[in-house]
């Protein structure tokens, strides 16, 4: 049961992989794709000692509870799409960005990658994607702003279970990263620019959170 529900995540983020289209990119073709039931490496126990070093002082205790604070915890464990993709990194290296499509973030990104929480990091640079990641004439810039998104697309795309999900998002809202209203089932998200100012239900999306 287990295994047919990794093949079904599986096939269904490779789905979602073909689905998007970035500009000046490359979809892989057929016979690149790897089996979906390819497993990832099973660690090696590590056969060397722990070091016997110094007790940790105040100061160390400090930055471990700092550390806890930042609530990163374990990665899912659910395999998904994405560990195929890992595994393709790890075999042949990063495709370049003028081949292999690309996602315009700003370089401030960086300070969240350092100093947010992952899933927080993982909704937002997954909203990223969806919507600077698409041309569309009408918007700012001349790139999608809103994006349609329900909670298993998160699931699948950033493989996280349902309540990192809602835990990442929830963070990303009330630190003021992302924007979200209703639509339609669902809610449409947006990254929040310094240069356009909350508007309407935008602030109250923001507020009630």
């Amino acid at each position: 049961m287990r295994r047919k529900k990794r093949t079904d995540d599986a096939a269904a983020f490779e789905k979602l992989m073909w689905e998007r289209q970035y500009l000046g990119g490359r979809f892989p073709e057929p016979s690149e794709e790897p089996s979906a039931d390819v497993q990832p490496p099973p660690e090696q126990p590590s056969t060397q000692e722990a070091p016997h070093g110094p007790e940790p002082t105040e100061g160390d205790s400090q930055d471990l509870l700092e550390g806890d604070r930042r609530g990163r915890g374990k990665r899912s464990d659910k395999v998904t799409g994405l560990h195929i993709v890992l595994q393709q990194i790890q075999r042949d290296g990063f495709p370049h960005p003028a081949t292999g499509g690309f996602v315009m973030v700003p370089r401030v990104i960086k300070a969240l990658l350092c100093l947010e929480p992952l899933a927080v990091i993982q909704v937002v640079f997954e909203i990223f994607e969806q919507t600077v990641g698409w041309e569309d004439k009408q918007g700012l810039h001349g790139r999608r702003e809103w994006a349609r998104l329900p909670l298993r697309h998160f699931e699948l795309a950033c493989g996280m279970d349902n309540m990192q999900v809602l835990r990442g998002l929830k963070r990303a809202m009330q630190r003021g990263y992302i924007l979200r209203r209703p639509r339609l089932d669902s809610f449409e998200y947006a990254i929040r620019w310094a240069e356009s100012p909350l508007r309407g239900s935008e602030k109250d999306s923001l507020e009630s959170t």
